[in-house]
């Protein structure tokens, strides 16, 4: 397993053995353009660890995109010709406008702990991880590949084996954060800790509300989820391999 700092965003979903980010690849018109399944295939890249967990249902979050083309579809003329395609498309934006904010206030996370300059949120959470985590020294934004096949970007992780993801959401006031997360949050987490070879991980799902920044809700996942979290990570990893009929293990 190789790390390397890398600080695209992890839109591409694949990565080299040496855990290179490969979002794109130049094609044969010379041009940048998105990497592909078939690009991976030959060239021997590994799929992400949000390309993997991916793949399953998401009944939650297909259940929010619902409600958002729903509630788009209550301003919008019913005898306009395109009226379902423009309730469609509402709803997208809202989604667009959510992950664009989200990618922003990662963007302040990130440069705060690589010493680049100091937000709202970065200072916020510098100063729970102090206090919860004391004398640790973090690091942020590692890429890498692992030999079962996949790679990815962690948000903040810390050698002695303290992995955290950061997440935004709306609405954070008065939540309780336990009930923010979803296995997703920890296979994510648990596929980080295995990809770095820790056996048992601290694990750590912080939220970030979009609005006001300085609202953090961090969530401490239990030691005895990290197993089951593991193998639902690797089940869905070969799945994956088994649907996509490319075997990206790393002999």
């Amino acid at each position: 397993m190789t790390t390397k700092t890398n600080y695209k965003s992890e839109a591409g979903h694949w990565y080299d053995h040496d855990g290179e980010p490969m979002y794109t690849i130049i094609g044969a018109n010379g041009k940048e353009r998105n990497t592909t399944l078939r690009d991976a295939k030959s060239l021997g890249l590994v799929p992400s660890v949000t390309t993997i967990i991916g793949i399953a249902a998401k009944p939650s979050l297909e259940n929010w995109k619902i409600t958002q083309a729903i509630q788009a579809s209550l301003n919008i003329d019913r005898e306009d010709p395109d009226y379902i395609n423009k309730c469609k498309n509402a709803g997208r934006e809202v989604g667009m406008k959510a992950a664009k904010q989200g990618t922003k206030i990662h963007a302040q996370i990130e440069k705060g702990f690589l010493g680049k300059g100091t937000s709202k949120p970065y200072k916020v959470i510098k100063s729970w991880l102090d206090e919860t985590f004391p004398n640790e020294e973090w690091i942020a934004e590692a890429s890498f590949c692992a030999d079962e096949g996949y790679g990815g970007k962690i948000d903040l992780y810390s050698k002695s084996g303290i992995f955290i993801d950061f997440k935004t959401k709306d609405n954070l006031e008065g939540k309780d954060p336990s009930r923010l997360v979803y296995d997703e949050h920890g296979m994510q987490l648990s596929a980080y800790a295995q990809g770095c070879n820790i056996e048992e991980p601290e694990r750590v799902s912080i939220f970030v509300d979009r609005e006001d920044t300085t609202l953090v809700l961090p969530h401490i996942w239990d030691n005895e989820s990290h197993y089951k979290h593991k193998e639902m990570f690797n089940s869905l990893l070969n799945y994956w391999k088994l649907v996509k009929n490319y075997d990206s293990t790393i002999l």
